[in-house]
């Protein structure tokens, strides 16, 4: 009986989720950078992308480069899904799922649009627990009034708490 209270505490242990309603603000710089995602428009801006970037690249993290290098005269689109384990298209799509979408969502950088192309004002975060020596979490939004999946991503463990300030 000891035995298989002690397994089922270790599984809530290792599958606990921390739950938070995030308020996304309006922004203040033109967003350029569309993802679609399961009907939902996410939009950000290319300079809160080469922020997060930076923040990234000062804790060693340079996968993605230190900028983006997207020009700001142009407007980029992707589409991502569900499954982190799909085959991308274009660097965009790695860099937005695996690199910085999920911090700016988070820190509430971004403008979210459902699919009657109505603008979400909070949504809800359900964030994974850091498994041991791993340094990412991985991060599910939810629209609040439905409960359906609008986004999900990883966000390095490095960066939680950074802030991306309101405007330079």
């Amino acid at each position: 009986m000891k035995s298989k209270l002690l397994l089922l505490l270790l599984v809530f242990a290792y599958t606990t989720q921390a739950q938070r309603t995030i308020n996304l603000r309006n922004m203040w710089t033109v967003p350029k950078v569309k993802v679609l995602f399961q009907g939902y428009t996410i939009l950000f801006s290319i300079k809160d992308i080469d922020k997060t970037l930076g923040f990234l690249a000062e804790g060693g993290d340079t996968v993605y480069g230190t900028k983006s290098y997207l020009d700001t005269g142009k407007y980029y689109s992707c589409e991502l899904y569900s499954n982190n384990h799909l085959e991308y298209r274009n660097n965009l799509q790695p860099l937005i799922q695996d690199g910085v979408g999920a911090f700016l969502i988070l820190s509430g950088h971004a403008a979210v649009f459902n699919k009657k192309h109505k603008r979400i004002m909070k949504v809800t975060a359900n964030i994974s627990e850091a498994a041991y020596n791993e340094p990412y979490v991985l991060i599910t939004f939810y629209d609040p009034k439905n409960e359906k999946m609008l986004f999900y991503g990883k966000m390095r463990t490095d960066i939680y708490n950074r802030d991306l300030g309101i405007e330079d």
